[in-house]
Order: structure tokens, then C-alpha cells, then sequence
């Protein structure tokens, strides 16, 4: 109390204090909150999921070229029919499945009807010229797009399989392909 009036105060009121504290609350609430999902997600890159993460960092930096003898077409249709693929995106649990194809590019994508598409990748095929008679093809082999939880790529395992089934399918068709491993990332 001041002397000049009586029932007055000095200094800042009881409803301004209680705003500002109400403020300083929620903004200590919301660094807390970021604080946490930085600290989860960096235990998840660096803990739990730690192959994840560095191998979902390595598959989407690199892209496998091969320059192999054989027809576009023929390409297209063996790793079609090799490569475990849905025939259509799933209605509910996740799967790889054929975004588009055509002679000149294979699209894949993971995901379903229900949840998000974790990624996209893709088989471009380009003619490379002719040896001895026969056209040669360089396919290249790469992941287009994809998502993050907590900092770790999603779908790695899938990635995984998809990239060891299309070489596969294609050493199938020749098993004289050169393979070199680029990082574009």
C-alpha cells in the first residue's frame, strides 16, 4: 500500500501477474514438449533403431547402375513378374506395390489406402548402345522419395528387399551385368 490512497497497490496487479504466469507456463510447457521429441528422436536414430537409421541413409543416397544386354520391354516384364510387388495399392496393411510402369521406367510405391506412402522408388531404363549385335540397357535403380519418423526412414526392410530382388531379377536376365554403386545424396 502506497500512502496517498488507501485499498491501492504498488507495483504490477494480482490479474496482470497471474497472465503472465499463465504465459511463462505454457511457453516452459511447450519447450518441454520439443525437448522430449528431441530427445526421443535422437534415441531413436542413435539407440533403438540405430541400423535403421543408418541404413535408411545409405539406400535413400544411392542408386545402383547396371548396364545389361537385354531388351526394355523384356526388363520390365521380369522385374515385374520377379520383384514381390502387390498387384494394387492395399486397402489396409502396407505393401510395396506398381505405381506405374512403362518401357522406360518402373515406379514403385509403399504404403496403403490407409496409411501414408512411406516412399517411391524407381527402375529408369535408357538405352546404353550396341555391342556385338545385341542393344545393351543402363537401368538405374533409386529411391525418389520418402518419409521420416522421428528422424529414421520408414520402410527400410522393404527397401532392403525391393533393391536385392530387382538386382536379382536382373542378373537373371544377364548375369554379366556391370553393377556400380553411385551416391546422388
Amino acid at each position: 500500500m502506497n500512502g496517498t490512497s488507501p485499498g491501492t497497490t504498488d507495483g504490477i496487479s494480482g490479474t496482470l501477474m497471474g497472465v503472465l504466469a499463465l504465459v511463462v507456463l505454457v511457453i516452459v510447457a511447450v519447450l518441454w514438449g520439443k525437448l522430449k521429441d528431441y530427445g526421443r528422436a535422437k534415441a531413436k536414430q542413435h539407440v533403438f533403431a540405430r541400423r535403421d537409421h543408418r541404413d535408411g541413409q545409405q539406400l535413400v543416397a544411392e542408386e545402383l547402375h547396371f548396364t545389361l544386354a537385354a531388351d526394355p520391354g523384356r526388363i520390365r516384364d521380369v522385374v515385374l513378374s520377379s520383384v514381390r510387388l502387390a498387384p494394387q495399392c492395399p486397402a489396409v496393411l502396407a505393401d510395396a506395390y506398381v505405381l506405374e510402369a512403362s518401357d522406360s521406367e518402373v515406379v514403385v510405391a509403399y504404403g496403403s489406402a490407409l496409411s501414408r506412402r512411406s516412399f517411391t522408388a524407381s527402375l529408369r531404363l535408357s538405352p546404353a548402345g550396341a555391342t556385338n549385335g545385341a542393344g545393351r540397357v543402363d537401368a538405374v535403380w533409386g529411391i525418389r522419395t520418402w518419409t521420416l519418423s522421428d528422424g529414421v526412414t520408414d520402410g527400410v526392410s522393404v527397401m532392403r528387399r525391393l533393391r536385392e530382388d530387382v538386382e536379382a531379377a536382373l542378373r537373371g536376365l544377364d548375369p554379366g551385368l556391370h553393377r556400380t554403386v553411385r551416391r546422388t545424396r
